[in-house]
């Protein structure tokens, strides 16, 4: 065993020992998806274009995804957490093809569990009310995902490349989205995500590697802001 082999076994060690005698569930649960994080994402994000932008210039990512990957074509756009509807609306601005199709899911109640303590239960919260949106592609799904995903599905076809945009923040809510949805994803579909490394990875990044293990599926990173909060990965045929 080499000197620097050694010291790797030596540190992850010493991490356990110091989570047997001190840590939390939850402290077991950020330092396993960290590591996650740096054995299964980050050799995906190898080739990934990267970004250096604020939040309020985060249409820079989506201008990228669709000029690049997307090519102007025709989409099909879902996005999961819309809260006020300013990415939404960028969507529609950006992507502009008649034939594309945008679906807007959110209870519009706020955040439906605690997310953290900055943002508890009901946070973004818009009382019900649904964004003005005049363009005639744009359609809103309002309601708790658990109860409005499967009765959109049940009428749902996919009829241009598949985009999803995972902005729901918490995990449980974007793991069910990914599984309720698995059915329609193939290779060639992108997701999106607003908060991927928040919470120490055990939130979004966690949904996604969860379902990737459970559903057998695989994914490259197409761009990124160089934190990697914010990115679009696309499915690919596993190896």
């Amino acid at each position: 065993m080499s000197s620097q082999t050694e010291q790797s076994v030596s540190d992850l060690v010493e991490a356990a020992v110091r989570l047997l005698a001190h840590g939390s569930p939850e402290d077991w649960n950020r330092h396993y998806r960290e590591k996650s994080f740096q054995e299964h994402f980050l050799p995906r994000a190898k080739d990934a274009l990267l970004f250096d932008f604020d939040y309020q210039n985060r249409q820079v990512l989506y201008q990228c995804i669709n000029g690049r990957f997307i090519q102007k074509e025709p989409i099909d756009y879902l996005e999961f957490g819309v809260w006020q509807g300013v990415s939404f609306s960028h969507w529609l601005n950006i992507n502009t093809h008649a034939s594309s199709r945008f679906f807007g899911f959110d209870s519009f109640e706020g955040l439906p569990e605690d997310w953290n303590r900055g943002a508890p239960k009901g946070t973004f919260s818009q009382k019900g009310a649904v964004p003005t949106i005049e363009d005639p592609r744009a359609t809103f799904v309002k309601g708790l995902f658990q109860q409005s995903i499967p009765p959109f599905l049940d009428g749902f076809a996919v009829q241009n490349r598949l985009v999803i945009h995972f902005d729901a923040d918490l995990y449980s809510s974007t793991l069910y989205t990914m599984m309720a949805l698995d059915r329609f994803i193939t290779p060639g579909t992108i997701f999106l995500f607003d908060e991927f490394t928040a919470e120490k990875y055990t939130c979004e990044y966690a949904a996604l590697h969860d379902y990737c293990a459970a559903c057998y599926r695989d994914y490259k990173v197409l761009c990124s802001r160089k934190d990697y909060v914010k990115l679009a990965i696309e499915i690919v045929v596993p190896e």
